[in-house]
């Protein structure tokens, strides 16, 4: 009888640690979709085109230095001090890359843009 009841409670307990788990996961899961959303956005993608043109005047042109510009979404991620951060790769070369950092300091505010850091080999193009 005992021994019923404490497999029961053991039972119950496990479920309750995995149905806590499912769920922080799922959260996790969310916040992630929800980041990646407004990384891609149009709004974001206007802060970066802006970026990148006053870094390079003829950025996004076939006479620019930067031509082309991807998000590498397995580096979007959220700021321990707030906001999300992640990397863009230029012209398809992986080891051309510009990190940015994003903020939204009001609930129907503007996105802004905080921090930008350019690889080595952005800058020696730049350069060039």
């Amino acid at each position: 009888s005992k021994r019923k009841i404490g497999r029961y409670l053991f039972g119950v307990l496990l479920l309750g640690v995995l149905v806590w788990g499912g769920l922080l996961v799922k959260n996790h899961l969310d916040f992630q979709n929800e980041m990646v959303e407004i990384v891609h956005s149009k709004e974001v993608e206007k802060l970066i085109e802006e970026e990148l043109k006053a870094t390079d005047p003829d950025a996004l042109t076939p006479k620019g230095k930067i031509r082309s510009y991807a998000i590498d979404n397995k580096t979007i991620e959220h700021n321990p001090m707030g906001g999300i951060m992640f990397r863009i790769i230029i012209n398809g070369d992986k080891e051309i890359t510009e990190n940015f950092g994003l903020r939204k300091y009001s609930e129907d505010g503007p996105i802004e843009q905080v921090g930008v850091s350019r690889s080595v080999e952005l800058r020696k193009l730049l350069e060039e």
